[in-house]
């Protein structure tokens, strides 16, 4: 069998990379850049492009697997290459905002079920895994951490329940190595619910630093974002933030019972990542 990783360059498909050839599994890695993609021995790299259907189709040749993420422009047109290319099951990394009552008015809930529609509709078996946010997200904190010990935010007592990617991949891993997940589509969340304020207090315990957190108004928390992200997604991050407040969301238990292992904690993740912040 052969599994082919889209976006193994990404902290989800690399670790998705890695468990598969763990287990023993041919894996073949696409990149735009295969010359910057550092992999294990015996991981075949491919130049593609999922937005580019001849080297996506190049890159399927004689696989049967496929570990795909959301961010494509025509998901119709990829769903279609794929199904002809011959995969017989694709695992989409997508996101749990598609089960939201208004996921289709939403902007970053639409994208993902687009995606999910188009893959649907080609006939290819599919597993659609659907995390919340992800623990990485911290890690846009990691400069003013480094440089002042200082985390501003606009709604630090916003409440989520972060999931490690270590999860979301050994889920998609479990999924590409079996037929018990085909048609599933496991929602996965951390196993504990924290603010924000209480994240930022987990970080400061893993580096041994107290960090301090300043609150900032939602404009300039726009100016801050916006030097790294689209207009678009400035919005939505202060959106989601705005709207956690006070929340209590749903803690999953789908790793526990597709993995028989619990769910890596924050501060599990915090402690994996130490040197971002330090």
């Amino acid at each position: 069998m052969t599994v082919v990783v889209v976006g193994a360059s990404g902290a989800v498909g690399g670790a998705v990379l890695a468990g598969l050839w763990e287990r023993g599994v041919d894996v073949r890695a696409t990149s735009r850049h295969p010359e910057k993609l550092a992999v294990p021995r015996g991981v075949s790299v491919v130049a593609a492009d999922v937005n580019d259907s001849a080297s996506l189709r190049a890159a399927l040749t004689g696989a049967e697997r496929l570990f795909l993420y959301a961010d494509v422009d025509d998901p119709e047109a990829v769903a279609l290459d794929v199904a002809r290319s011959g995969v017989r099951h694709v695992v989409l990394l997508s996101s749990s905002s598609v089960t939201s009552p208004d996921a289709e008015g939403d902007f970053n809930a639409s994208r993902f079920l687009r995606v999910e529609q188009a893959v649907r509709g080609s006939g290819v078996d599919y597993t659609f895994v659907r995390p919340g946010g992800f623990a990485s997200n911290a890690a846009r904190w990691r400069w003013s951490i480094k440089v002042d010990g200082i985390v501003a935010l606009p709604y630090p007592d916003a409440v989520q329940a972060p999931v490690h990617e270590a999860d979301i991949a050994d889920v998609a891993v479990a999924a590409l190595t079996g037929d018990s997940l085909i048609g599933a589509t496991p929602v996965l969340t951390g196993p504990a619910r924290l603010s924000l304020r209480e994240q930022v207090a987990a970080i400061g315990a893993e580096i041994g630093r107290h960090l301090v957190v300043v609150e900032q108004t939602e404009a300039e928390a726009a100016a801050l974002l916006s030097r790294h992200v689209p207009e678009v997604w400035v919005r939505q991050i202060i959106k989601d933030w705005r709207e956690a407040v006070g929340a209590v969301p749903d803690i999953s238990g789908e790793y526990t019972r597709i993995t028989g292992r619990r769910a890596r904690s924050f501060r599990a993740w915090a402690r994996d990542h130490v040197d971002l912040f330090r």
